[in-house]
């Protein structure tokens, strides 16, 4: 079920007055030079990082394998990393309208990806078994892990396309007999395809608010962001019943459209420096920025019960329960939540649509 009648009203994502926040500029001291110049080096840091993923594209880079790490695998095959974004640029240059869907079922897809920033579908009961199977070896792995709420990496596991190419192939194939590829290729103006894969199980764990130490209730919008990756779309399929409290995925419908480069940038710089964090010596560091670049991705837990901005993703919010569809593709630069269980156990599989090397 989508939304004809919700569409997220602001043209940016939600600014929060942090001067005013009871959390951070009501109790914490002014900043001085010597704060100021520590967080402005944070900053500083994730900006570049931020900044540096961006040029070269990186989520459309092939991922290393979990034990390695992105950068380090990237610098060591770097003269065939530097052709492949030649060869991204040029390909994306020259393709002009080329990726406009030229199915039905690809165009149904589109139409309400590009209105709302999302789509409910629903899988058959054969497709999600063979899921189940595939993944078997994956999610049993995950039973003997022990999560840890503050580590969401500790819920997943990538499934090495390297090692496990056959089930890369099966989902690829699932994608283009449901239209899925063609649309994601069209909304993202570039030719895409699962390039990620990710078993997910997420166990309810008790909540409270980050701003506990200093009497502030949760925030109703707690959880609610902005991914870090960029020009990618995400399918999430359950692989069990979904209802509102076992973590369905929600999304403020619209609210794609209020991303903005620069802004997004400092959000992001944010997060990867670990300037979002709600901890109390973190809050005091964040707060240390100019006005200008207090922005977080992950910002939901900032927004105070009652905000104009808590009512505005309220009211334009779609929860995507079992009762609406077993899957759901979005784009992660809207504002959305996912995976926050209140009650049972959420067995999921995440895929990524990336830009796969030619």
């Amino acid at each position: 079920m989508q939304s004809d009648t919700k569409s997220y009203p602001l043209d940016r994502l939600p600014p929060i007055d942090y001067d005013a926040h009871p959390a951070y500029g009501r109790v914490l001291p002014m900043p001085m030079p010597g704060p100021r110049l520590k967080a402005l080096s944070y900053f500083g840091y994730g900006f570049l990082l931020a900044t540096a993923q961006r040029l070269i594209d990186i989520d459309h880079l092939p991922a290393p394998s979990d034990s390695g790490n992105r950068f380090v695998a990237i610098l060591r095959a770097l003269p065939a990393t530097l052709r492949l974004i030649v060869l991204q640029r040029l390909g994306r240059i020259a393709a002009g309208g080329a990726f406009a869907p030229k199915t039905e079922r690809a165009a149904a897809v589109l139409a309400p990806l590009q209105r709302d920033g999302f789509v409910a579908l629903r899988l058959g009961a054969d497709q999600t078994g063979e899921v189940r199977r595939l993944l078997a070896a994956h999610f049993a792995t995950l039973d003997r892990k022990i999560a840890s709420p503050d580590d969401p990496d500790s819920a997943r596991l990538v499934v090495d396309p390297i090692t496990a190419p056959d089930i890369y192939k099966w989902f690829n194939q699932i994608a283009a007999d449901l239209g899925l590829s063609e649309a994601a290729s069209a909304y993202l103006k570039r030719p895409v395809g699962v390039g990620r894969i990710a078993a997910q199980v997420i166990d309810a764990t008790p909540t409270q608010s980050p701003f506990a130490d200093v009497g502030v209730e949760a925030s109703p919008c707690d959880g609610y962001g902005i991914d870090l990756a960029t020009n990618v779309l995400k399918f999430v399929i359950y692989l069990g019943d979904v209802g509102p409290s076992g973590g369905p995925l929600s999304y403020v419908a619209g609210s794609q459209r209020a991303a903005r480069i620069g802004d997004a940038l400092i959000r992001r710089a944010n997060d990867l420096c670990g300037l979002s964090s709600t901890l109390p010596q973190w809050r005091e560091t964040f707060y240390a920025l100019p006005a200008g670049l207090q922005r977080k991705a992950s910002f939901g837990a900032d927004i105070l019960t009652g905000d104009a901005n808590a009512t505005a993703i309220d009211a334009n919010q779609v929860t995507v329960t079992s009762e609406i569809g077993n899957a759901v593709l979005y784009d992660p630069s809207g504002i959305h939540r996912d995976g926050i269980v209140q009650q049972g156990r959420r067995q999921a599989v995440v895929l990524t649509f990336t830009e796969l090397a030619r």
